[in-house]
């Protein structure tokens, strides 16, 4: 009885130490509340992770999430203490120029997915476009300010627009109640076309405006009293941030199990793929502030009068130290791995070309192997490659436990069962190949009704059979056979990944191909371990951290933009040379001294065509500016007016007059008024397109001819020109503006009655208040 109670009460002592020591473990994790921008979807996915996968947890934190409420100012909602953290865009900024105590954490969209949308129908095409227009908006300042500044660099506040409130029913744009909605590239533009909608995005970020998006923030206060805490949060989320990101179903299912069943599945998956590119992770590393852009963007708030102030780095963002970039902190135990397991048998890809491959002379070559060097110097461990199997076989003895990796390869269902996979740490985006002649393509919009080439089953034709069934999909063999159709002209484009294509165009001399757009899509490409080599997966994961973008952009530059040596190996040559070299002296010392006199005239006959050359230059040139002169620009003028009436084709004329030029000469002199010139000169002509024939009217006047171009196209190109020009500073401190004029050519118009006419549209646009374009429209 006294040994039953005994041991009750040692039972009672020791449940009461569990008890207390969860209790203490409950007190020890920091409640936090994080204001979300919007409701629940993958635009917080990182934040679910971190939640789910335990990593708030690790640093000791009790994150709960908070809904956004449309009706309240999220910005504010953390000012006063209702969340402790939360997600806004740049409109951070704006606060921040008020000294209200809001302080930047961690930029997690890279690039801002704020974007309106119109009806193609509409005619709407560029900011220009939605003057006068209905534009549904949000009324307050915390949300699209990147909207804000692109409506207010083009003057389309200024110029005035019918701003409406916003409405989550986008059907107010298919019924015809607004002209234009705001709206994330990463969900809406998914939801209309399901719809049948036919649409058209102005994205910011195509005008020269390209901000932040969503960034983490707290206060002022959060940083003074707690600051371990933020800097344990930033970690947590950037760690959530990079599972989600690689883990894109499972998170997207968990939102759909846990969090919100307002978005489909394949809505939810759309909205992921978007959210990586605007993330960028693979540019830069996840929650990376660079000052230099924050200094860009606070002038152009600045300069559009968005800021009361300029925007001062050091006082608005969350300083932190980063001096131990680029260590591994390897534990015990996988210290202890490398030490009894020197080398690891590698599997590789013997023929994917410039990532992983077999060189010419059987060694292990490409990206993968440029990685594998690193790590190898870093880690201390050999890297056994296997040479002689090919993929299908690789896989096979990765499967037989007969590989310990995979050096690069894509984490896929089947893969998972036998391997686990590090973080992608190369990202090729999703590009069109197409002939020269094609300009550059906006997206997978331009292909609609057009022969695509894509390689069967990769990622690229899974992506366009789902998104864009309107593509006439042809399915090829390889990348290299896609290339040759292309060259070929038997498809109008190619779909694949940049870093390949680029190899292969380079080493199958497709001189006639371009790269002429890019696809919201990438290839992922990570290094995958055998299941029951954990401890190596983590050993891989942290040498992998430890390089720096800068050498993973090497890496990837050496061979996207690989140059080919072409010098002969003239030891094994020397030989035959010799002989046919004596051969060869004999015959040209009996020939020489009749060739002498030819010689001398063939050298006057070069001198002569050599002069007359230049001459001709000269003489459709202009010598200050490098430019055309008056007389070239009549001639091509007056030929691209007949070949324009007689097919049918477009051709447009902007003909630009640089604002106060006279002031310029007056106040800094004409050596300062003649560089004003040269670098207007060189401005557009890094612009245009070689087609386009642009040359110096006379004076300050210069004009730009532009065939096969419509009105709207050479407005958006003038106003391109236009905001170049304004946004160069000269050495002076100056900024110069110039006026336009634009227009197309008329049936049976002649070319001094279209000079005439885009004459009257230039003095139109200068007795308006200079620096804009006018039109015919206007």
């Amino acid at each position: 009885m006294v040994f039953r109670t005994f041991a009750g009460h040692i039972f009672s002592a020791f449940l009461a130490s569990i008890l207390l020591g969860l209790s203490l473990n409950l007190q020890a994790a920091d409640p936090v509340t994080l204001q979300l921008k919007w409701h629940h979807q993958f635009q917080f996915a990182g934040y679910y992770a971190a939640i789910e996968k335990g990593f708030f947890a690790e640093e000791g934190l009790d994150v709960t999430l908070l809904e956004r409420d449309p009706e309240q100012n999220n910005i504010l909602q953390v000012l006063n203490g209702q969340a402790d953290y939360g997600i806004a865009d740049s409109a951070l900024f704006l606060y921040q120029s008020h000294k209200v105590g809001v302080r930047v954490v961690a930029p997690i969209f890279q690039h801002s997915p704020n974007v309106l949308i119109t009806l193609k129908s509409s005619g709407i095409q560029s900011p220009q476009d939605l003057v006068g227009k209905r534009v549904r908006f949000y009324q307050n300042d915390a949300e699209g300010f990147s909207i804000m500044a692109m409506l207010a660099e083009y003057r389309i506040l200024e110029q005035g627009v019918i701003r409406q409130p916003f409405s989550t029913d986008f059907n107010v744009l298919l019924n015809g109640e607004t002209d234009a909605i705001y709206g994330y590239s990463t969900n809406e533009p998914f939801v209309l076309r399901q719809k049948g909608a036919d649409i058209h995005i102005l994205n910011p970020v195509n005008y020269g405006i390209d901000m932040y998006g969503d960034m983490l923030f707290t206060t002022s206060r959060e940083i003074e009293t707690n600051y371990a805490r933020v800097e344990a949060m930033r970690r947590a989320v950037i760690k959530g941030w990079q599972y989600a990101l690689d883990n894109k179903a499972e998170i997207a299912q968990l939102i759909i199990d846990k969090y919100s069943t307002n978005k489909s599945f394949d809505a939810l998956m759309y909205e992921a793929n978007g959210i990586e590119q605007v993330v960028a992770r693979f540019t830069v590393p996840i929650g990376t502030i660079d000052r230099g852009r924050l200094q860009h963007i606070s002038k152009l708030f600045a300069r559009q009068g968005l800021l009361d102030m300029e925007f001062s780095i050091d006082k608005n963002i969350y300083n932190r130290s980063d001096s131990n970039a680029g260590e591994i902190n390897l534990s015990s135990e996988e210290q202890a791995y490398i030490a009894n397991n020197k080398t690891i048998r590698v599997g590789v890809d013997r023929s994917w070309y410039p990532f992983d491959f077999i060189n010419n002379k059987g060694q292990h070559d490409g990206m993968a192997a440029d990685y594998l060097a690193l790590l190898s110097q870093r880690l201390g461990l050999t890297f056994e490659v296997e040479r002689d199997a090919d993929w299908p076989s690789v896989l096979r003895l990765m499967q037989k436990g007969q590989l310990d990796m995979l050096v690069m390869a894509a984490n896929t269902p089947e893969r998972s069962v036998y391997a686990s996979f590090t973080r992608p740490y190369i990202r090729s985006p999703m590009v069109v190949v197409t002939d020269q002649a094609i300009d550059f393509l906006d997206g997978a919009n331009d292909l609609q009704g057009k022969k695509v080439a894509v390689v069967t089953d990769y990622a690229s034709h899974e992506w366009l059979k789902a998104h864009h069934p309107e593509i006439n999909l042809v399915q090829v063999d390889s990348t290299a056979d896609g290339l040759r159709k292309t060259a070929l002209g038997e498809v109008f484009a190619f779909v694949d990944n940049l870093a390949s294509v680029s190899f292969l165009i380079k080493q199958e001399g497709l001189v006639n191909l371009k790269i002429s757009g890019q696809l919201p899509y990438s290839f992922d490409l990570a290094m995958g371990v055998r299941n029951d080599e954990t401890l190596l997966r983590g050993i891989l994961q942290k040498g992998l951290d430890s390089i720096t973008p800068q050498q993973q952009a090497e890496i990837y530059e050496k061979w996207v933009r690989l140059e080919y040596d072409t010098r002969v190996d003239y030891s094994k040559v020397l030989p035959a040379f010799i002989g046919i070299s004596i051969i060869l002296f004999l015959v040209i010392l009996y020939t020489l001294r009749l060739r002498t006199f030819h010689g001398r005239l063939q050298e006057a006959e070069e001198a002569l065509i050599e002069k007359n050359a230049e001459l001709e230059k000269l003489s459709i040139t202009d010598k200050l500016t490098g430019a055309f002169n008056r007389h070239k620009l009549d001639a091509s003028l007056q030929d691209l007016i007949v070949v324009s009436h007689r097919y049918g084709r477009d051709l447009s004329i902007i003909l630009f007059d640089l604002d106060y030029f006279k002031h310029v000469n007056d106040q800094y002199g004409h050596q300062t008024g003649d560089e004003v010139l040269r670098v207007f000169s060189g401005l557009v002509k890094q612009t245009v397109r070689k087609s386009d024939v642009f040359g110096r009217w006379g004076g300050e006047e210069f004009l730009l001819i532009c065939p096969e171009t419509n009105l709207k196209q050479a407005l958006d190109l003038a106003n391109k020109i236009r905001l170049l020009i304004s946004s160069y500073q000269f050495k002076e401190g100056f900024y110069q503006n110039v006026s336009c004029g634009v227009t197309n050519l008329k049936p049976d118009q002649t070319a001094d009655q279209l000079i005439s006419y885009c004459d009257k549209l230039l003095y139109e646009a200068k007795n308006t208040g200079r620096d804009r374009a006018v039109t015919d429209s206007e």
